[in-house]
């Protein structure tokens, strides 16, 4: 849905905001029960991430943007595909 795509986006990217001194686990935690609710949510959150990553020369928020990734990757139950 629109409402937890948006709340999706909110959350990634208050999660990835350099503004933050460190990690929030609590956050990334939510972003993987976002994320597991659609079966476009891993998809469409790939995608996501991925726009914070590319071409983002604030190492900061990269390196946040990673750790989500790589938390996601972990945690979510859907099985997907890297293809874009």
């Amino acid at each position: 849905s629109n409402t937890g795509k948006s709340h999706f986006l909110t959350a990634l990217e208050y999660a990835t905001s350099s503004s933050l001194q460190s990690e929030d686990w609590a956050l990334n935690m939510d972003i993987c029960d976002i994320i597991n609710e659609t079966e476009e949510g891993p998809r469409d959150s790939y995608k996501a991430i991925k726009k914070r990553i590319v071409g983002n020369k604030n190492f900061r928020e990269v390196m946040l943007a990673l750790t989500v990734s790589v938390t996601f990757t972990s945690l979510i139950h859907h099985t997907f595909s890297f293809s874009s």
